[in-house]
Order: structure tokens, then C-alpha cells, then sequence
């Protein structure tokens, strides 16, 4: 038994000196490591690299803005007097020439009477001045004829054509009477039709200012409304960028409340005066509202498609890494080693990826391969052109 157990033992270490043997022969010296072939191990990637560069990209104008009424109108009485009732409140939609509100007119309505009963008295003496006219102009014609038979005398001729035309006076201003009293009563009439108001637009009401009862004069609104189908909203642009905006260009449009969805809107005005402290122009910009969904008030976060050029530092799109929720780049270490290197992004444009922020612009960078890589993989270097 002891004498298995022996040879056990050295056929074990004859094998493993065998082993040892063949590591070292298939292990390259140690001074190998420290030549030029540093890194080009069995297990080394070829890979390209190169700098970051300095390209130039095309940027949109991001503004923050204030949603408002296409148009809002104040609605108020054109007269004084106490309000009877309103039949529109907060939030209804109202049409254009809709009643919204009644003004008590009960004094209107008498003041209307009295002033129909005068003109029926006018009209009762410009008829009595009319027959007494004609029954005149009869007389004349006999006097006439007498007078040139020489049977009245030329006294009595020229009485009567003075009678007749006072007569004609007083019936011309009967007349002008019937004209005063039946514009007074027009007058009235219109009062009366002003004390029924009426929506001036399409919209929606904004605020209900008044309760009947109440008492409403020319001055103080009554409602609020505001057309809706558009909203617009007022951004400032900076002096810098004015010469890239012009109207009809396109907007795009968002608001908190919808954050899933974009409005498409357009340029309308652009102020012809800079703000002196801020140097900025006030750009309006339409947006189509169909739904109603976006309401006055509200913040929109305005991205103009303004073609902006700058210069930036770029790396090819190629040279980006996804690891978990962390974007970076591999770098080239001086042992032609790869080391991840994380980096803040911002546009991509074509083969080219904007580097806002963790980028030395000095540093190598693997281009082509770097897919392949983990941190602190040997790599052998392709050096692009």
C-alpha cells in the first residue's frame, strides 16, 4: 500500500514538471513585455481610432412661452341700467350673435310709448296743415281767375298768396316735427335692442363678471370671452438669432399637460424693435387648436426649425458605447489598452454625435471595434486616416 501511494506521488510531480516545462516555453520572456510589442498578446483586437473633431451642426431655437387667446373681448352693456339676467357662465361655448345677456328696459318701453303717442300727434296736425293748405290753394285759383277779370282787387290777390304760403310753412314744419319725433323713437328703439347683448365671436367664456342684479354701465364687462380655435404665444428671440427666423417658419409646440403630443405652429409677426435691455425681438407664433386642448395660460416649450449653424466637438457615431443607462467612448491607453470613458451627449447628425461634456478634445478614441471591447481589453491599433 505505501509503495502505491510512492509511485503515485511521483508520477503526480513528473507530470506536473512536464506541465511547467511547457508553460515556459510557450510563455514569452519577461523582458518581451516591456518592447514595442507591448499589448499584442494572442487575445489583442484590431481596432481603429482617432481624435475628436470640430464639426459643425445645424441647432433649432428652443424658447419658453406663454399660451394666449387667439382674440379676447371684454363683452359689456352700451348702456346704463340693471342687469336682468346672463345666460352664459365660466367655460360655456358660445357662438358668435348669441344672446349672453338682458339689461332691464322697462323705462326704455315707456319712454317708447310716449314717444310713438307724439308722433301720432304730429302726423294728426301735419294732416290738419295739409287740408288747410289745400282748402288755401282752392281759394287762390278762384282769386286768380276773378283778379283777371278784374273782379277782385290785386290786395286781396296778394293777401290770399300769403295766407297760402304760411299755410305751406306750417305744413313743412309739421313735417320736420313727424322727422324729429320718429328719430327720437329710433333712437329709443336702438337703446332697446342694446339692452340685449350678444356674443361678438365663436369662443368660449373666459370669466363671468356679473350676477343679475347688478348694476352695468359701458365701462364695466360683464363676461369674458375668448376665441380658441387658435392660441398663439409671444417668445422672445435673441438679436443673435434673428436673421434665422422670418414669418412662416415652422414651429413645434409643447405643453406639460401633453407631453406624448407636438403642436405645429407657424411665425405670424416678427416685432420690428429689439427690447433694449434684453436685445430680443417678440416672435408670435399661431398654433391650430381643433381640440381645445391647449388652453391660454398655459407654459409651451417652443422649438423653432431655424437652420443655426455652430462648430462642436463631434465623434464618429461609431465610437459610442451603451452601457446600462451610461453613454461613453473607449479610450486608448498608453499600454494599447481600451478605458471606458463616459461622456455627455447632445445632437445626433448624420455619421457624427455632438460631445457636450467629458471628452479631453486632445484624447484617442477607438472609431471602429469598439463594440467589441471591454474596459481594460489589449487592443492593436488600425490608425484611421
Amino acid at each position: 500500500m505505501l509503495k502505491k501511494l510512492i509511485l503515485i506521488l511521483v508520477a503526480g510531480l513528473f507530470v506536473g514538471w512536464v506541465g511547467l516545462r511547457l508553460y515556459e516555453k510557450m510563455t514569452p520572456a519577461s523582458g518581451a513585455a516591456d518592447g514595442p510589442r507591448r499589448g499584442f498578446g494572442p487575445a489583442a483586437l484590431l481596432v481603429e481610432s482617432a481624435q475628436p473633431t470640430y464639426r459643425s451642426f445645424d441647432r433649432s431655437l428652443d424658447v419658453l412661452g406663454e399660451l394666449q387667446a387667439q382674440a379676447t373681448v371684454e363683452v359689456m352693456s352700451r348702456i346704463s341700467g340693471r342687469l336682468q339676467s346672463v345666460q352664459a357662465d365660466r367655460g360655456d361655448a358660445v357662438r358668435e350673435g348669441q344672446l349672453l345677456a338682458v339689461v332691464e328696459d322697462e323705462d326704455l318701453q315707456q319712454q317708447i310709448r310716449r314717444s310713438e303717442a307724439s308722433i301720432e300727434v304730429t302726423r294728426a296736425a301735419a294732416r290738419r296743415e295739409e287740408a288747410t293748405l289745400e282748402n288755401l290753394r282752392v281759394q287762390l285759383r278762384r282769386i286768380e281767375t276773378l283778379h283777371d277779370e278784374e273782379l277782385v282787387s290785386l290786395q286781396d290777390l296778394q293777401d290770399l298768396q300769403s295766407r297760402v304760403a304760411v299755410a305751406e310753412s306750417q305744413l313743412e314744419l309739421a313735417r320736420a316735427q313727424i322727422r324729429q319725433a320718429e328719430a327720437a323713437l329710433k333712437e329709443l328703439q336702438i337703446q332697446q335692442e342694446q339692452t340685449r347683448i350678444y356674443s361678438p365671436l365663436n369662443g368660449l367664456v373666459a370669466t363671468r363678471h356679473l350676477d343679475p342684479g347688478a348694476l352695468v354701465s359701458p365701462s364695466v364687462p360683464i363676461l369674458s370671452v375668448l376665441r380658441v380655435n387658435r392660441v398663439k404665444t409671444v417668445i422672445p428671440v435673441p438679436e443673435s438669432s434673428l436673421g434665422a427666423v422670418e414669418v412662416g417658419l415652422p414651429a413645434t409646440v409643447t405643453v406639460d399637460a401633453y407631453k406624448d403630443r407636438e403642436y405645429r405652429g407657424t411665425i405670424s409677426r416678427i416685432s420690428p424693435f429689439l427690447d433694449a435691455e434684453t436685445r430680443s425681438a417678440d416672435v408670435e407664433i399661431e398654433i391650430p387648436n381643433p381640440g381645445g386642448l391647449l388652453k391660454p395660460g398655459m407654459f409651451a416649450r417652443v422649438r423653432l426649425d431655424a437652420k443655426l449653424s455652430e462648430q462642436l466637438l463631434a465623434i464618429p457615431r461609431s465610437a459610442l458605447i451603451q452601457r446600462g443607462d451610461q453613454k461613453g467612448v473607449y479610450l486608448v491607453t498608453t499600454e494599447l489598452t481600451a478605458a471606458f470613458q463616459p461622456i455627455e451627449i447632445g445632437r445626433i447628425q448624420g455619421g457624427y454625435v455632438e460631445v457636450v461634456g467629458g471628452l479631453d478634445p486632445t484624447a484617442q478614441i477607438v472609431t471602429t471595434g469598439a463594440q467589441n471591447l471591454n474596459d481594460g481589453d489589449s487592443i492593436r491599433l488600425n490608425q484611421a486616416d
